[in-house]
């Protein structure tokens, strides 16, 4: 799915100005984060209104080349990472062994080599040459490298499937001047080939990788789409069912759904005006049919979540929506007086179509969308969880790790069945990459969905979950961020001075205790970009955590030692509990196993730490974990230190009133995840 740019309102601004607001979405970051940058001098204002901002829309674009092009180092920071200048091949979307990807690959290979920046006059051209040889390699008929050129000039006999190609080239003087100048880049020869989307190819390989990342878009490598389809149409009648693609891009999932489905119940859509030009090439050519009027009717340009029929129902609902596309003000306003799951500052794309997919679906209709795993378990979309849950039930989930090219973000295939029913977990297919199975527990939900847990597994999460005597950190903690300088190159020195001091990052903290880091800094606040209040860095006590880590790794300071912001603070305030002995508890193997089964994340949020269950112990018995965790602390000898972990590890199991049955499980499962103890 690609969702084209927001028009910027001139109500957001003053004439030719943007607001700060404006800004940010122009340049992909949050506004926090502009107005830091303006209070760092990395942004300059026109005008001052007040307590309002203000900037030249000529003095944004600059910005916004400046960022692409590499040429701005001070403001290319991770929070700017969205912007990615160039283009590239997005090889896994296609099959390995097609017979067009070194073809692909050579003319991008090509424009790389000649540095041409590649506007959108040229990406049309090259879609409408690679699209115009596709059509005769389909009619088996052969046509000369030069093809493009003599079509527009009229010297090239049309045929039924001509207005698919004069749809692409509107424009004839731009297409003309980009062969002329450039006639090396029009001597591919393309075939075609079922069930490979090349022409999508070429256009999400040729487009700039920052535009795309900007509007969410992230198309689907054939194996997924395929994966998709296979499991949704084996075990679901689709004999005179309807199906409905909302965010079709350039048609890889029509190109991939069973033969067996008539073209005439297959139906889809998208916003971006070049992607539905593809895609109705590519229905054409999947089903043989030059029927202009249908294919119009099928294919549409039209956006989904403002103009979906609500009269309009379809048996299934496939694809992949937009993650991350950052709405408008009046667009959001829109979507949270329309949408349930549009709440917070940051509406999530995603949940949006999903509930919109739900509710066009017929009783007993099955969604399957591609969706980011964080749909399961990130407080985040609580909202739409529980939509979920009133109305449907989960027929599969399939978890696929980091799925799309140079993207870090495990994935799922969520296939829900709309039976009008409070979700049902018995008979969920779950499958990874190790194992499958089908859930037999009727799992209760009340705000993540932990699925890729089988049923010995949700058992055992659920004794951690009820102990008898039990607290958590919600509202008994000061949870912080280390600190972002916003330049590390500029701030951070490996050389110790007068001046500065020592600074920790994630990669320093193991469990119980810190190393000593060779990176110093002159504690500057005002000078970074984010900062937590000073009294949270110089506690008497604090916990330092990783943040980046698949498990809870938690150090004790009472030092007052900095840290940046790969490496987080929890300052627990439980009345009758001592801070090492929590410590000891969150860096336990059940604790781990709590977390890694229940939220399976690659961060340690602090909406999961706060739903950590902590036992509730007298002094007595606090006093003796305590003793072992004084005692590793001191240790300096791997194996001691790992000795005495085990020993405390043991007991704080038995805190949790596991049977030695369910510890040996606990213990099998995470020997092969590293222990962090030094």
């Amino acid at each position: 799915m690609v969702v084209s740019s927001t028009n910027l309102n001139k109500k957001e601004g003053f004439d030719d100005n943007l607001s700060l607001e404006a800004l940010s979405r122009e340049l992909s970051i949050s506004t926090a984060t502009a107005k830091n940058w303006v209070k760092l001098g990395k942004l300059v204002p026109t005008i001052s209104d007040g307590n309002s901002l203000y900037f030249a829309r000529e003095y944004v674009a600059s910005l916004k080349k400046s960022i692409e092009n590499g040429e701005n180092f001070a403001l290319k920071s991770r929070r700017n990472k969205k912007y990615v200048s160039g283009c590239g091949v997005y090889n896994s979307y296609v099959s390995s062994n097609s017979k067009n990807l070194y073809v692909v690959n050579s003319l991008v290979d090509k424009i790389h080599s000649l540095r041409i920046d590649v506007n959108q006059g040229l990406l049309v051209s090259l879609i409408a040459d690679c699209a115009l040889k596709f059509l005769f390699s389909y009619q088996k008929v052969e046509c000369s490298k030069d093809i493009l050129l003599s079509y527009i000039d009229g010297n090239v006999s049309k045929n039924e499937f001509s207005f698919l190609i004069d749809d692409l080239i509107t424009d004839k003087k731009s297409i003309r001047d980009s062969v002329i100048k450039y006639p090396d880049l029009f001597q591919s020869e393309y075939i075609y080939e079922k069930g490979e989307d090349i022409i999508g190819l070429l256009y999400i390989s040729l487009r700039n990788i920052g535009a795309r990342k900007l509007t969410g878009a992230y198309y689907t490598p054939t194996k997924v789409v395929q994966k998709l389809c296979d499991n949704l149409f084996s075990n679901n009648d689709y004999n005179n069912k309807t199906v409905l693609d909302p965010c079709c891009g350039t048609g890889n999932f029509i190109i991939n759904l069973p033969s067996e489905i008539p073209y005439k119940n297959v139906f889809a859509s998208d916003v971006d005006e070049l992607a539905i030009k593809i895609a109705r090439i590519n229905y054409a050519l999947k089903y043989g049919i030059s029927d202009k009027t249908l294919i119009y009717d099928h294919i549409k340009q039209v956006d989904f979540i403002k103009s979906a029929d609500q009269d309009v129902k379809f048996d299934f609902i496939i694809g992949n929506p937009p993650w991350g596309f950052s709405f408008s003000q009046d667009l959001k306003a829109f979507l949270r007086k329309n949408f349930i799951s549009a709440v917070g500052n940051n509406i999530e794309s995603y949940d949006i179509f999903v509930e919109q997919a739900i509710k066009i679906l017929k009783k007993d209709g099955v969604l399957a969308f591609v969706l980011p795993e964080a749909i399961l378990n990130v407080s985040a979309h609580n909202a739409i969880r529980k939509f979920i849950l009133k109305c449907s039930s989960i027929q599969r989930v399939d978890f696929l790790g980091d799925t799309f090219d140079k993207v870090q973000c495990p994935s799922i295939i969520l296939q829900l069945l709309h039976n009008q029913k409070h979700l049902i977990t018995v008979g969920t297919v779950v499958s990874d990459a190790n194992r499958s199975f089908t859930i037999g527990t009727d799992r209760k939900f009340e705000d993540v969905f932990s699925l890729n847990i089988d049923d010995f597994e949700y058992s055992i999460l659920q004794k951690i979950t009820n102990i008898s005597s039990k607290v958590t950190l919600r509202d008994n903690a000061v949870f912080a961020l280390g600190i972002v300088t916003g330049d590390n190159k500029k701030y951070i020195s490996s050389v110790k001075t007068p001046e500065n001091e020592m600074i920790l990052k994630g990669s320093d903290i193991y469990k119980f205790k810190f190393k000593s880091s060779n990176n110093f800094i002159e504690f500057k606040p005002e000078l970074f970009q984010q900062v937590a209040p000073v009294e949270y860095y110089r506690a008497k006590e604090k916990l330092l955590y990783r943040f980046i880590c698949n498990q809870p790794v938690f150090a004790y300071d009472n030092s007052g030692v900095l840290s940046l912001n790969s490496c987080n603070i929890l300052i627990p305030s439980i009345k009758g509990l001592d801070i090492k002995y929590i410590m000891a508890i969150l860096n336990s193997r059940v604790v781990s196993f709590y977390l890694m089964k229940k939220f399976n994340s690659v961060k340690l949020l602090r909406a999961h730490l706060e739903q950590v269950p902590i036992p509730k112990v007298r002094g007595d018995v606090q006093g003796e974990i305590i003793e072992l965790v004084n005692s590793i602390i001191e240790q300096e000898k791997p194996s001691d230190i790992e000795y005495l972990y085990n020993i405390l590890d043991e007991k704080i199991a038995h805190l949790y009133e596991l049977s030695d049955k369910d510890y040996d499980f606990i213990k099998a499962s995470l020997i092969n995840t590293r222990k962090y103890l030094f």
